[in-house]
């Protein structure tokens, strides 16, 4: 998901956006993404899925800001995104094709946005 500049139109990978925070765009706007939580939280069920998949995107979004924001080798970024897609395999077994499909591009779209 993107969130684009409304000065510009430079789209920004959402998951740069940790929730209440904001980025300055490269025309100098600062840019901002509000989370709305929704949802069932009397919900056992619910509230243990919601846990994992918070979880996940905790870690996906320090992926991201590792890669955007810090020096950090991209040997140690290359090791939290096998930590990330091991605990994709141990919370959604069935699901992990989908660390192919979402997370991949969007860790390489970063790294060739951030990292050149």
């Amino acid at each position: 998901m993107a969130v684009r500049c409304p000065s510009c139109g430079s789209d920004y990978d959402v998951t740069l956006f940790a929730f209440g925070r904001f980025i300055t765009c490269r025309c100098g706007r600062v840019v901002t993404f509000r989370h709305v939580q929704t949802g069932d939280t009397g919900n056992p069920a619910v509230t243990e899925e919601e846990r994992k998949i918070r979880e996940i995107a905790g870690m996906s979004d320090r992926i991201a800001s590792l890669i955007v924001a810090s020096e950090c080798p991209m040997i140690d970024i290359e090791i939290e995104k096998q930590k990330l897609k091991e605990k994709i395999e141990e919370h959604f077994p069935e699901k992990t094709c989908l660390y192919d499909l979402i997370y991949v591009p969007r860790f390489k779209r970063l790294t060739e946005q951030f990292r050149g």
